[in-house]
């Protein structure tokens, strides 16, 4: 089995893109096979300051607000059930090494999108990060499994978001999981600062989402996208962890009082 290579990316994704601002969190266009994808939890948060079925609450909102309102995708998120895992998902590092992430091989995702709270210091090195994001369990070009975890440290700042906020960050990593990488269109869900008054997807958002998972083939001349530049599937040199942070610096503050880093 090949070793998947993940980068961690806080603005942009590496691949080239011809006609569209959205971006992807891979090479080679990994997606899930099924048009149903549904979101567990298992949080168990000692820090978060919410129970299992208000994180899973957050999630019905996320995808039916968001990412279930794309007209021209197929992809559906349902929102799952509370489910049992390992205590290593509260606690382990997503990655088995540093910057160039191999997946820990613990925290496999058997299938759907999981959530789960976890405090390890090495995926969160400062409260300000959020949540970090990757497909984990990749087999061919397809995701089969993908992991999202939200920062429990204590003093995390996920805790004082609103809840609209909250269901925003939920649906950004949710983009992650399912194939998205980062927008550069402030309007969209998948901009990498998060907008305070965010409610619904941007148009890029619908167009990541719509050409990952589209109702019917898209017709000819609507743009491209370059993966590999020619040189044939490589997509584990493009995939990344997707996550999101607040905080990135004081010029982000002082340019837009309004917005908060991602």
């Amino acid at each position: 089995m090949k070793m998947l290579t993940l980068f961690f990316i806080i603005a942009l994704s590496t691949l080239s893109i011809n006609a569209q601002a959205f971006t992807f969190n891979n090479s080679a266009k990994l997606v899930f096979s099924q048009d149903e994808v549904l979101v567990n939890v298992a949080a168990n948060c000692t820090n978060l300051g919410i129970t299992n079925e208000e994180l899973l609450s957050l999630v019905g909102s996320a995808v039916d607000n968001f990412w279930n309102q794309s007209p021209t995708s197929r992809l559906k998120l349902r929102k799952g059930s509370v489910v049992n895992v390992a205590a290593a998902f509260h606690t382990g590092e997503i990655c088995v090494s540093g910057t160039n992430c191999d997946p820990n091989p613990i925290l496999k995702v058997t299938n759907d999108i999981l959530i789960s709270c976890n405090e390890n210091t090495v995926n969160f090195p400062s409260t300000a990060i959020l949540g970090v994001t990757i497909p984990n369990n990749i087999s061919g070009s397809t995701i089969q499994g993908a992991l999202v975890l939200i920062n429990d440290q204590a003093g995390n700042q996920f805790e004082d978001k609103t809840k609209n906020e909250k269901i925003s960050i939920i649906a950004h990593e949710l983009g992650h999981a399912f194939g998205l990488g980062h927008s550069k269109v402030e309007d969209s869900l998948m901009y990498f600062m998060t907008m305070s008054k965010r409610v619904a997807l941007g148009r890029d958002d619908i167009d990541g989402i719509s050409y990952l998972y589209p109702k019917q083939q898209p017709k000819a001349g609507c743009g491209t996208v370059d993966f590999d530049g020619g040189t044939g599937p490589n997509w584990w040199s493009g995939l990344f962890l997707g996550f999101s942070i607040i905080g990135l610096s004081e010029l982000f503050r002082k340019r837009k009082n309004n917005t908060k880093a991602i």
